[in-house]
């Protein structure tokens, strides 16, 4: 019986050291401060902008999924892996809007806050591909959207969000994961050429939940979401139609009918033309 003990409290002893080490670390990554000095930006101010800017942000880079569509925040709760806060981004009460220009660019592309810590679940991988033109017009949308009272409660890291800190932080803090050096990347023309679909795949986030080989097999939300797809042809996608895949985005419907899980923003990319969903389905096609 005393080896037993003895057996059970070492075994004890190793649990707590392993979860103040876990909690150490990430607590570390949390309260970790990044210098970043955007490239100067100029926000347009022009009404086409401003409407490219609204059509950037909900139908392709979704910033509505997380802030809503007036960007009043909101909360999103992913079991053990914690509670995110998407904060109100515009100038009501509890809102918590850049002051400058900066740090609007360092918010979303680097994933730096003013005062250099980094942020949670923003998926600034996805966005530092944007062209200067096109953040500059989301930017713009942004700015020009009315003060919204929302005082939203922080955001809560749970005990796996802790560990998936401490092992792989770039999960969930994409400043740890660019470089902040690299210059704004060259305009991409529009059309529906797979050039143009790759751009969107990517600010899009469509490389983020389904891996940058577009592959799938990655669990990016919830407990209870499934696994990403896999959107080359050798998956699913590679016996369906253009019109198929335009249903899909546009109705969050398979060919066989089922439905696709809401994790899924098709609730967005309905809100995409039709030259983007073909640019889209072009690229996919060549992977």
């Amino acid at each position: 019986m005393r080896w037993l003990a003895r057996i059970l409290a070492v075994t004890l002893l190793v649990a707590l050291v392993a979860v103040a080490a876990v909690w150490t670390v990430s607590n570390r990554r949390l309260t970790a401060t990044y210098s970043v000095t955007p490239d100067a930006l100029t926000i347009p101010t022009d009404s086409a902008a401003i409407a490219r800017g609204r059509h950037l942000g909900s139908a392709i880079a979704k910033c509505t999924d997380c802030h809503g569509e007036t960007l009043a925040g909101g909360s999103m709760a992913m079991g053990p892996v914690g509670t995110f806060t998407a904060p109100n981004l515009t100038m009501g009460k509890g809102g918590a809007a850049p002051k400058s220009d900066a740090d609007w660019v360092r918010a979303i592309r680097h994933g730096v806050a003013a005062d250099g810590r980094p942020l949670v679940f923003m998926p600034s991988q996805a966005y530092a591909a944007f062209s200067a033109a096109d953040l500059g017009a989301v930017i713009a949308w942004a700015k020009t959207l009315p003060p919204v009272d929302s005082v939203l409660p922080p955001a809560r890291i749970g005990p796996i969000g802790r560990l998936i800190l401490a092992r792989d932080p770039t999960k969930l803090i994409a400043a740890g994961a660019l470089d902040h050096a690299a210059p704004f990347p060259p305009a991409v023309p529009e059309g529906p050429t797979p050039g143009y679909g790759r751009y969107l795949a990517v600010v899009g986030g469509c490389t983020t939940c389904h891996g940058p080989d577009l592959k799938g097999g990655l669990h990016e939300g919830p407990p209870d979401v499934p696994n990403s797809a896999d959107l080359t042809p050798a998956g699913p996608l590679g016996s369906w139609s253009e019109a198929d895949f335009r249903k899909a985005l546009r109705e969050g419907s398979r060919p066989d009918g089922s439905t696709i899980n809401p994790f899924m923003p098709w609730r967005l990319t309905r809100l995409m033309t039709d030259d983007e969903i073909r640019a889209v389905w072009t690229y996919l096609r060549t992977r």
